[in-house]
């Protein structure tokens, strides 16, 4: 652990930043964006008051520690633990911008989280940096505007960026989008066996065209949406006339049937024998 001093070294008077009033008690202590001159004005080197999270938007700085100095580029993301003294320099004259969070408390996320006395990077794709950056400027109007919401918004955006970065390092487990959606489609069926028109409610629920859908079932089953649900619908009515607890009536009209002799003639077409039948 390193025995510097704990300090914030803010930047030239007119730099843009925010810090937080001691008696606003919020999780997030400091907030800095725009352009950076370190070459002109470096930060010395010093450990922190909370959690400096850093993301480096233009040009290449140079972040000093007690061991090494490395230089950042754009798309570079930092989690540096308060223990770790570090300090900023650039090449003379050299322009760069940063976004900075200093939090209150730590990480939520383990995979954001530095060991005592240390500091993690990561480069992170166009896309998720745009996300932070959107995440930075609900910070600023949340500390600009405050209200009675403000100090429990701070705390949602805290997550909201650790679960971002998060799921840039966590390994990718989820299936591809074609299967996540066919499983979404068997679940919704199986939840709604009495629906009249299931294609036209699984195309609203799932958001996708019914020539999509119908590709999907065929690619995945061979059989049309329609054809699935139905046989998904006979095979429950089997199983609840084998229990002997509910008439073929009362089985009828739970699988979404006007009628009980609709219901006899569907399952006849599809099983081969009627319900009463089956049943005895």
């Amino acid at each position: 652990m390193s025995t510097l001093p704990n300090a914030l070294h803010l930047p030239p008077p007119g730099r843009p930043r925010w810090v937080c009033a001691e008696s606003a008690q919020l999780d997030l202590l400091y907030l800095a964006w725009g352009h950076r001159l370190y070459g002109r004005n470096p930060i010395p080197m010093s450990r922190h008051p909370g959690w400096h999270y850093v993301l480096v938007s233009r040009g290449s700085p140079t972040l000093i520690l007690e061991q090494e100095q490395k230089v950042l580029n754009p798309g570079d993301f930092l989690v540096i633990d308060p223990d770790c003294a570090s300090g900023w320099t650039d090449k003379p004259d050299a322009v760069c911008d940063l976004l900075v969070w200093i939090w209150r408390t730590g990480p939520r996320c383990t995979e954001c989280a530095a060991n005592t006395g240390e500091y993690r990077q990561w480069t992170i794709d166009p896309r998720l940096q745009h996300k932070l950056e959107q995440l930075h400027t609900l910070c600023r109007q949340e500390v600009e505007r405050p209200d009675e919401l403000t100090k429990l918004a701070i705390e949602q955006l805290h997550i909201a960026i650790d679960v971002t970065v998060a799921r840039l390092i966590r390994p990718k487990t989820q299936p591809p989008e074609p299967s996540v959606r066919m499983e979404l489609a068997i679940r919704w069926m199986a939840q709604n066996l009495a629906e009249r028109n299931p294609v036209r409610a699984l195309c609203e629920y799932l958001q996708v065209s019914p020539a999509t859908l119908a590709r999907m079932f065929q690619t995945h089953h061979g059989e049309s949406p329609a054809t699935y649900h139905q046989r998904m619908k006979m095979a429950r009515a089997q199983e609840l006339l084998e229990t002997d607890r509910f008439s073929v009536k009362e089985i009828a009209y739970a699988l979404g049937y006007k009628h009980p002799n609709d219901f006899s003639r569907a399952f006849k077409h599809f099983v081969g024998k009627s319900p009463k039948s089956c049943r005895e």
